[in-house]
């Protein structure tokens, strides 16, 4: 779908539109959005005048954007068919979930101390939400819910460079994770494990909060390997694998 052209105006850093951004920085942010929400799903091939008429822009801003997003690995050169989506390794998705995973839990500790009865409200609206969503049937809806509580997690937890962290690595899980909420009954374990980290908060745990927390990115690390394993053998009968570890029977500190 075509976006609709910006109106142009002129500065004495360039080109800029009706929203504050360069065209090129406006096309690198669709593009890298396009890639990020799987619109762009890994192995598109990335032709120019097409995005640009996407876009809505001329074939310079677009080459620009490639580039940029060649530098942050979203984009790859594929020597038969040009540049391409770039497929996240195995070993990358591990390592991102591995550091999520602790920041996570450092997010539910320092908000179990700081929880309003405002933050409780918004919490369970985005929880009554997500229900809503899997009742639905409505990934979008899922994974903008999904989005929604880690995002108020760390906003509760009041620490800016903990947020930009998490800010950071939560775009990169979001690109790798979506496909995991067509299954309803993964989204509803995961609804069940945010429920889990919302009592600790309500109770003013933060060793219980940064435990579930952990747990809840833990779970969401091995179902991801599951899927991945399941993917390379053909879609292997769920039945035969073991399913993630149920909140509250690991213990704490984890060691995987």
């Amino acid at each position: 779908m075509a976006t609709q052209p910006q109106k142009i105006r002129r500065t004495r850093g360039g080109e800029v539109g009706s929203d504050g951004l360069s065209a090129s920085e406006r096309t690198y942010r669709q593009i890298r959005e396009k890639i990020l929400s799987g619109e762009l799903a890994p192995g598109t091939r990335l032709v120019e005048a097409t995005l640009a008429t996407q876009c809505g822009v001329s074939r310079t801003p677009v080459s620009q954007a490639l580039k940029r997003l060649l530098e942050v690995n979203l984009v790859e050169a594929d020597p038969l068919r040009g540049l391409v989506v770039r497929a996240p390794e195995p070993a990358e998705v591990e390592d991102a979930y591995v550091v999520r995973e602790v920041l996570d839990g450092l997010a539910a500790r320092l908000a179990a101390k700081r929880l309003t009865a405002d933050d409780e409200r918004r919490l369970r609206f985005v929880q009554q939400s997500m229900a809503e969503g899997i009742e639905s049937g409505r990934v979008e809806v899922i994974v903008g819910t999904n989005i929604a509580f880690h995002d108020l997690l760390y906003s509760i937890a009041g620490n800016a460079t903990l947020r930009q962290l998490g800010t950071n690595l939560r775009e990169y899980v979001r690109r790798v994770s979506s496909d995991a909420f067509t299954d309803k009954e993964r989204a509803r374990g995961v609804l069940a494990e945010h429920e889990a980290i919302l009592e600790a908060l309500v109770k003013g745990d933060p060793i219980e909060a940064e435990r579930v927390s952990r747990e809840h990115l833990h779970n969401a690390r091995m179902n991801l390997s599951l899927r991945h394993v399941q993917a390379i053998v053909g879609g292997a009968d769920r039945g035969h694998a073991e399913p993630p570890t149920p909140i509250g029977s690991r213990p704490f500190p984890f060691t995987s």
